[in-house]
């Protein structure tokens, strides 16, 4: 509306309508951190402190060594982003941002040589200083603020084990609307894994979190560090990373809304340890490991290690459709993309038109992903609450308002009922429709 100040003559008036589209942030995003050998690439320590504790987008395979330096015994950064980059189809696998948290001037041995086994949890976690600048795993917050999202997979390969690493994996999931992924140490079998589930596992992976994505067994891939004394050799190397490859490359070729599982995992040998498939037999490692909630892999004669698995540490204690992993990735993109288009029209006037306006443009997001061959929903509404919402709500500036969609479901479990049936035999031969042998 223009200003009701009188005015003489012509004059242009600008119509803020607030938000007008409700648009997406990016889904194939991640956040990585741990250690790189930087003082091989970097020679100076002003140099390095561009490289320690600063977040850094890796979108090319050809930027890591440049960046973070080779591949090394004992360093993760670039050993797991070759190990994502090799899930890279012809869409590639996105944006990560890579945070290196080991500083050579201080993570030494009692030679004075840089090691990186000296980096700690604490190193990991990170802090905020008094200045309110994050460090660590804390990170992963500014990304929103420097890059205009937030990462959708979080990870501490090679640290989540570390006591308060998942706990701050977990904190940071959730407030981002993240998933981060956790792997099984080295060597444990199926039964310590499923046993982990539970309160006297030998290790810790009793939890719900819907946000947590639970790896095993390690994959053997080739050591990539020519100064190593195995190097050429295949070498475990923990899952975590394979798979955040394959999600990322999914959400690139497919869309958010597809599950990781059944898909290649390009880049490895094969998988360190054994995993039991047998089609069809409800016994076998895969089937008792995807019943606990855990994310494993499958081989099969002529088809290669595939990830198995659709559903987050959730399962089986939680029952309802957020337990499957692309079920709560769908509702967290649609979750930013709604809450930011709102954001637009934060603190204006609460008029029929606004509400009208905001609803329209809603629904037609949620619409859009019932549409086309490959819909992400089945059905999207989204209505102001005309019930809930009171003129003394209204007097006190709060409206609510109804979403409810249903994301689209996976074949997961495909039961075939058969029997035989020998009126089938009469169709094949020819014979006569009766059934009493009396007529002839």
């Amino acid at each position: 509306m223009a200003s009701s100040e009188r005015y003489f003559g012509p004059e242009v008036v600008d119509v803020d309508e607030g938000g007008l589209l409700v648009r997406e942030l990016k889904a194939a995003t991640a956040f990585l951190i741990g250690t790189a050998p930087i003082h091989e690439v970097h020679a100076t320590p002003a140099a390095r402190a561009a490289y320690i504790n600063k977040p850094i987008l890796i979108r090319r395979q050809s930027d890591i060594t440049r960046h973070f330096g080779p591949v090394r015994d004992g360093y993760t950064i670039p050993q797991k982003l070759n190990a994502m980059f090799s899930k890279a189809r012809t869409a590639g696998i996105g944006t990560i941002c890579v945070v290196n948290v080991f500083d050579p001037a201080v993570h030494k041995d009692g030679a004075n040589t840089p090691d990186p086994s000296r980096v700690t949890a604490l190193d990991i976690i990170g802090t905020f200083d008094a200045a309110g600048n994050p460090s660590g795993l804390k990170l992963a917050y500014s990304c929103y603020q420097a890059y205009g999202w937030f990462p959708k997979i979080l990870l501490a390969t090679g640290f989540d084990g570390l006591s308060g690493v998942r706990a701050e994996l977990g904190v940071i999931a959730g407030r981002i609307r993240a998933r981060y992924l956790l792997d099984a140490p080295l060597g444990v079998t199926v039964q310590q894994v499923i046993e982990a589930r539970g309160p006297s596992g030998s290790f810790d992976w009793q939890t719900s979190d819907r946000r947590a994505i639970l790896c095993w067994p390690h994959m053997k891939v080739v050591n990539l560090d020519p100064a190593s004394s195995t190097a050429g050799k295949p070498i475990a190397d923990a899952y975590s990373a394979h798979l955040a490859g394959v999600m990322l490359s999914s959400v690139m070729e497919y869309g958010y809304h597809h599950s990781p599982s059944n898909r290649p995992i390009a880049g490895i040998e094969e998988a360190a340890q054994q995993v039991l498939y047998i089609p069809g037999d409800k016994t076998s490692d895969v089937q008792e490991l995807r019943g606990a909630g855990i994310v494993t892999v499958e081989e099969r004669w002529g088809k290669g290690p595939h990830v198995s698995g659709n559903r987050s540490a959730a399962y089986p204690t939680v029952t309802d459709m957020r337990n499957f992993i692309h079920v709560q990735f769908i509702e967290d993109v649609m979750d930013e993309a709604i809450l930011h288009f709102l954001d637009e029209w934060k603190d204006r006037n609460a008029n029929p038109a606004s509400l009208e306006k905001v609803e329209d443009r809603i629904n037609a997001y949620g619409l859009s992903k019932t549409v086309g061959k490959d819909p992400a929903l089945y059905d999207f509404r989204f209505s102001f609450d005309r019930k809930k919402t009171t003129p003394a709500s209204i007097a006190d500036g709060w409206l609510y308002w109804r979403q409810d969609y249903a994301p689209v479901g996976l074949m997961e479990r495909l039961t075939v009922e058969r029997s035989i049936n020998i009126d089938l035999i009469r169709n094949a031969l020819g014979l006569a429709t009766t059934t009493d042998p009396q007529v002839a």
